[in-house]
């Protein structure tokens, strides 16, 4: 449960479980003979016979902690036991041995008193009862800021949107299907290990198994960094592989676009059509007019090796993941200054648990990645670090840190370059580090400094007090040792690349890079991708570049069929919703001869689609989901079957293949992934060749962090460090860059600009929409070039630097911030989890009392978003948390989702492109807000 005060900026969290209480409410109230509560007298463990229970509610009606529940299924009270089967065979209970940050122990009540007082942590008074709970609550060390501990509980309310839910359905029976509900604590027969395949952070898991079905999972706990540590959604994946809602059979459609009229077909059939009308859409329009989307969802071995090999003997330049939404312009800002997009940290208690402080900007690292943050926040909190979050939300990150700064959002460029100014004023850089490692440095300071980008100048752009902005300089240049990490909040802007090389070079001059407890991070961490080979003999050749590095500027292709027509679709993911402008992307999706969707359950795209075809994923397939955020590679074997007749992504691409005559090059063999992996994907990436599956599947965490040459090569510390040589490098080549050095400003980089239209030094400019009178990004009329940016052909526009014009925003009065939901949920995934739904079942707008308060907007009730695009829906969380000027609505929701379906945030954005990376911003939109009932 969160627990705040809306007129407050702060946070709380509580987790709502059984007291286990010495006079339990719950056990007095049953009024059934003999009771269905009993407490046993040796553990004090309070628990539920539910062959007794009557399911009359007084227990739960009775529980002054709210920590009662209900099976309307089975008709049943239901609450914590402590796990009693773990207890039984010694283990302890799953909570604790899960737990992302260590937050939760067990013990002896005096034991665990004496620990609470050795840390210097108050322990709340939450006994306000008189029921004697046996958990204790304790509050961060009284140094932390305060001289007494925080307000008691009593005076923090949940926001009014994590409760019931105004629309929607609730699960029924069909949804909570084995292993839940189960009595008799079923065991798996075997226990296999393997990793979870929804976020970056790259979790380890043991999978449960009995009869060929997943019925448990929890951490590795051999895995010598997490240790058994997992977040919520890794444990609701239990809820994906066999999901009433999964895609079973290949559906086709037989009426309009989007009238949700399919019927079923046999895979053959459908490849057989599928195949036919991409031949004439080749001989109409020429092989380019086919476009492909996979994104991660569909793992490694698919975007990085058989979509690409399928692409090259097609002869479509047109292949994109979701890297354009996600980091492409750290991506290309990495390659710039690293020459690699190898980042050299790892979350180890000697490298990153070893920083004197922690940065985090546009990073929510405590929902995103939990488990990497809880011991991020564990080992700083041992060690006395520092921690500031820039963020115009009060996140759950924000919440655990020193300092939040509330920045206005699309100046963290600006708020960077403030601190560089000053850390160069004072004297604060690293001289040493810049002369012998930073190529340019004295360019971009003497820029720096004749542009005038004084802290004073970022105070104002940004809303943050000079002195804050003053005293973070001093802290990140004096630190031993500063964790400078970056994401979304930063990536996803027209000025992600500049933003991005501009926080690099803040940590390159203070030293922080390329050792242990100082660096600048950007999830991910990948390898440098070599290309997949294939026969020159099958190649077909590719005659126009790509038309961009993002979908969104297929979009013209598709409608104008300009400058060359886009008439085919081939994606896995949700696109139809979670694209940006969402109307002009389903206006093109109608307009296509045809979109192929292959997924896991039926969403908007589908809907729009000539074929949906069924996937597996995670462990009904087996390879690399993701890569991990440090450079561990995971390794997933097949552990069970998908359901119906669905199959794994590169299976349809080695049958469709097979009706192109691509059977010698996709050969069925690789179907077997592990054979894929070996011969085709290690062979492409020299930082792979030495991630063998002998190597892979030798260790019972199953991960190898690369990169490694060879079989026997040791796994790498961390990268880059002084007198090392780079991977792949010439001897005395510190870093695999041209020169051996950071570079920032070089003649090379310079002309890369110049081409189209910018300069490689860090001129500010924000979004359009921003309206601050700052220059922004604008498109000239010259034709389009190619861009020097990029790795293959690709189309790109000159631009140059204009001033906005700074209206006063009578209208879009208000700045709309998107980003990933609270912690139980990712993307549209879990949205098909119940418990996932019951969590944060409806779609909310994050909104500051003193812009609800004047629109009569309250907490809890719906409120209505327009935009220039179009209007959204959503209920009000109303907090202080927030930028007085912002609102916030995550992603992830759709119209066709099961249980609270809502319209989805991409309603609202336009997603203007970062003109050197091709990175749309869905980070900062116009737009107004207004109660329902007065719209």
């Amino acid at each position: 449960m969160w627990l705040g005060d809306p007129s407050l900026p702060e946070l709380d969290f509580l987790t709502v479980t059984c007291q286990q209480c010495e006079r339990p409410a719950c056990l007095r109230a049953c009024p059934v003979v003999p009771k269905a509560l009993r407490k046993d007298p040796n553990t004090g463990v309070v628990s539920v016979d539910e062959s007794l229970c009557t399911g009359c509610g007084e227990c739960v009606l009775a529980c002054p902690y709210g920590a009662m529940g209900y099976d309307p299924v089975d008709n049943h009270a239901v609450k914590c036991d402590l796990c009693a089967p773990r207890r039984a065979r010694g283990e302890m209970p799953a909570c604790a041995s899960v737990c992302p940050t260590r937050a939760i122990t067990f013990g002896k009540r005096e034991d665990l008193l004496n620990l609470a007082h050795e840390a210097d942590k108050p322990v709340r008074d939450h006994d306000h009862f008189l029921q004697g709970p046996a958990t204790l609550y304790l509050d961060r060390s009284l140094d932390a800021g305060r001289t007494t501990p925080r307000d008691p509980l009593a005076d923090k309310h949940p926001p009014a949107v994590q409760g019931a839910p105004l629309s929607g359905t609730a699960p029924t029976s069909k949804w909570v299907q084995i292993p839940y509900r189960k009595v008799d604590d079923l065991q798996p027969d075997e226990v296999k290990p393997g990793g979870c395949n929804i976020c970056f952070n790259g979790c380890t898991l043991k999978f449960g198994m009995k009869d060929g079905e997943v019925v448990q999972i929890l951490g590795n706990d051999e895995d010598p960094v997490f240790q058994g540590r997992i977040c919520a959604k890794s444990q609701m994946t239990l809820q994906l592989y066999r999901n009433p809602s999964r895609l079973t059979h290949p559906l086709k459609r037989r009426g309009p676009p989007g009238s949700e009229t399919f019927e079923r077909v046999s895979w053959d059939e459908a490849l057989d059509d599928i195949a036919d009308r991409l031949k004439a859409i080749r001989e109409r329009d020429g092989s380019e007019a086919l476009a492909i989307h996979m994104g991660t969802r569909t793992g490694v071995l698919n975007i990085m090796g058989f979509v690409p090999m399928f692409t090259q003997m097609w002869g479509t330049p047109n292949f994109l993941t979701t890297e354009p939404f996600c980091d492409a312009s750290k991506v290309v800002a990495l390659e710039l200054t690293l020459g690699s997009t190898c980042q050299p940290n790892i979350y180890t208690p000697e490298d990153i648990g070893s920083a004197e402080l922690h940065v985090y900007f546009g990073d929510n690292q405590a929902e995103t990645r939990p488990v990497n943050f809880g011991m991020v926040n564990d080992w700083r909190l041992r060690r006395g670090a520092g921690m500031v979050v820039i963020d115009p939300r009060l996140t759950a990150t924000a919440s655990k840190a020193d300092r939040w700064l509330a920045i206005r959002p699309g100046t963290d460029m600006a708020l960077a370059l403030g601190l560089i100014h000053e850390i160069f004023c004072q004297g604060w850089h690293d001289l040493s580090f810049c002369e012998q490692w930073v190529q340019g440095w004295e360019v971009w300071r003497d820029f720096i400094q004749e542009q005038g980008y004084t802290i004073d100048w970022a105070s104002d752009l940004t809303g943050l007090d000079a002195a804050l902005i003053r005293q973070l300089a001093r802290d990140i240049a004096l630190a031993d040792g500063c964790m400078i990490f970056a994401s979304r909040g930063i990536n996803q802007h027209s000025n992600g690349t500049q933003a991005n090389r501009t926080l690099m070079f803040l940590a390159a001059i203070t030293g922080n890079w390329g050792r242990r407890g100082g660096g600048y991070f950007n999830v991910a961490s990948e390898p440098d991708w070599g290309r997949v080979q294939i026969p020159e003999e099958h190649r077909s050749p590719v005659d126009r570049p790509a038309l961009g590095n993002s979908p969104r500027q297929w979009m013209q292709g598709m409608l104008e069929g300009a400058p060359y027509a886009v008439r085919g679709l081939i994606t896995g993911n949700n696109p139809a919703a979670h694209w940006p402008d969402r109307q002009r992307v389903q206006e093109a999706f109608r307009s296509l001869d045809l979109l192929v969707h292959m997924d896991l359950f039926f969403n908007e795209t589908s809907a729009l689609a000539d074929y949906v075809l069924p996937a597996a994923t995670g462990i009904e397939k087996g390879g690399i989901s993701r890569l991990a955020e440090d450079r561990r590679i995971v390794w997933n074997d097949r552990l069970m079957d998908p359901p119906g007749e669905a199959h794994s992504d590169h299976w349809f691409w080695i049958e469709l293949g097979k009706r192109l005559g691509y059977q010698s090059v996709l050969q069925d063999r690789y179907k077997d992934p592990a054979v894929f992996w070996d011969e085709v994907m290690r062979q492409a990436t020299p930082s792979l060749k030495g991630v063998t599956m002998k190597r892979l599947t030798s260790t019972p965490y199953r991960w190898v962090r690369i990169p490694v040459a060879d079989e026997a090569a040791p796994e790498p510390d961390t990268l880059y460090m002084e007198g090392t040589t780079a991977f792949g490098c010439e001897s005395g080549k510190r870093f695999p860059t041209p020169s051996g050095r950071l570079e920032f400003w070089t003649p090379t980089i310079e002309a890369k600009f110049r081409s189209l239209g910018l300069s490689s030094l860090p001129h500010f400019y924000t979004e359009a929409e921003a309206n601050s009178g700052h220059p922004r990004v604008v498109p000239d009329d010259r034709p389009a070039e190619v861009s020097p940016f990029f790795h293959s052909p690709t189309l790109a526009d000159t631009v140059s630097l204009q001033a906005s014009t700074g209206d006063d925003g009578t209208e879009w009065d208000t700045q709309l911030v998107t980003g990933r939901p609270t912690a139980s949920h990712f993307h549209s995934w879990t949205h098909y989890f119940w418990q996932a739904q019951e969590m944060w079942p409806d779609l909310y707008c994050q909104i500051h009392p003193d812009k609800a308060g004047p629109r009569g907007i309250r907490d809890g009730e719906p409120l209505v978003v327009e935009s220039p695009r179009g209007r959204l829906e959503a209920r009000a969380w109303v907090t202080s948390g927030i930028h007085p000027d912002v609102i916030f609505i995550p992603i992830g929701w759709d119209t066709l989702q099961p249980f609270q379906p809502w319209g989805s945030v991409n309603e609202l954005t336009d997603g203007t492109l970062d003109p050197v990376s091709h990175q749309t911003n869905l980070k900062l939109h116009r737009c107004r807000v207004m109660a329902a009932r007065n719209s």
